[in-house]
């Protein structure tokens, strides 16, 4: 280029002294611009990857230039700063942080990626489109996530996705009826009878269910409501001692004993020195173990009436009785039975 340019000067000129002095001024000035254009696009850069630095001499004008000529290649996930087409200057700092493989787990799908991002959270917010494309979509407000979104992604990571979701679920139950007893002096404590029937209600009751990956973890009750109020049933208890005959007789007793019955006849005279008598209409007589209904008591057996225990034996012990009846054919027909005794007076209270 200086050959042209003096080759030019001699034909545009004399070869003169003074053609001499200006072909050799224009030469160092050439000489001059082209040394400060060289010194003018070399610069002295330093190339940060995941925090390691290095300083490079380049006379590339931009970034993706200097990385290209240093050999270092750059991935669609990789971050760069600043960006591949910007031009670079003299100390700059050109920061590259590689992308690093994770596993997100979410319902059952596994997603492998690449991500240059540095926590979870940014990782979810720059890969929200591909997740959904994959079919997963994660609220971070909602959604539960593990590791935490704020922790820092180092690689060969894996990301667990729980699908929290809250539903409000309402359902209709019985409402069970109260029982109320009502107490009856005049009935005996062995009588309950219903006074009116009890009938069921009914509510509405809201849950709040919250699931995870669809299983339920957990239900409250959010509100209730009655729809329709039980009617509780009644029903009568006696607290009496009160026996009603087959005759229709209602007779209030001290004591009622289950016993076994049997009867004897043809006898003149009972332990307590009275004639044995059968009264249908009045007061027969029985005879008793003395330590179990004592002599002289009045008493009511059942299909057989009322009687003074007045009369004893060597076979009636304990829970057995013995009536008096008129004959021999009549003890037959009693045979031996189960009777409930009432014990409706002791001795002196009537």
């Amino acid at each position: 280029m200086i050959e042209k340019l003096r080759q030019f000067i001699r034909q545009s000129f004399s070869n003169g002294p003074k053609a001499k002095i200006i072909i050799g001024t224009i030469a160092i000035a050439f000489v001059v611009v082209t040394a400060v254009t060289i010194m003018s696009i070399r610069k002295t850069l330093v190339i940060s990857i995941d925090g390691k630095e290095a300083t490079f001499v380049t006379y590339k004008g931009t970034v993706k230039g200097v990385l290209q000529e240093n050999g270092i290649e750059v991935s669609p996930k990789d971050k760069v700063q600043p960006s591949l087409e910007s031009k670079v200057s003299e100390k700059e700092t050109i920061k590259v942080k590689k992308a690093v493989p994770v596993d997100i787990k979410a319902g059952g799908m596994e997603v492998q990626l690449q991500t240059a991002e540095d926590t979870v959270e940014d990782m979810l917010d720059a890969e929200k489109n591909t997740l959904k494309d994959q079919g997963i979509e994660f609220d971070k407000d909602v959604d539960e996530v593990s590791p935490s979104l704020e922790s820092k992604l180092e690689g060969n990571e894996s990301v667990q996705l729980v699908k929290v979701e809250t539903k409000d679920v309402t359902e209709k139950q019985p409402i069970n009826f109260d029982t109320i007893v009502e107490k009856d002096e005049n009935l005996d404590s062995s009588v309950q009878k219903v006074k009116s029937e009890g009938v069921n209600g009914e509510k509405q009751i809201t849950y709040q269910i919250i699931y995870k990956d669809g299983v339920e973890i957990s239900r409250n009750v959010k509100s209730t409501k009655t729809i329709l109020e039980p009617q509780n049933e009644v029903v009568v208890k006696g607290t009496g001692q009160v026996y009603a005959s087959r005759g229709g007789d209602r007779i209030t007793y001290k004591k009622k004993i289950n016993c076994t019955a049997t009867a004897y006849s043809n006898h003149s005279t009972t332990a307590t020195g009275r004639t044995p008598v059968r009264n249908q209409g009045g007061m027969s007589t029985i005879a008793v173990d003395p330590s179990v209904i004592p002599l002289g008591s009045k008493v009511y057996v059942e299909g057989y009436g009322y009687a003074i225990a007045s009369d004893t034996g060597g076979a009636i012990k304990g829970d057995r009785i013995d009536i008096y009846l008129n004959s021999s054919n009549e003890c037959d027909s009693w045979g031996r039975r189960p009777v409930d005794v009432l014990v409706v007076a002791y001795p002196g209270q009537w």
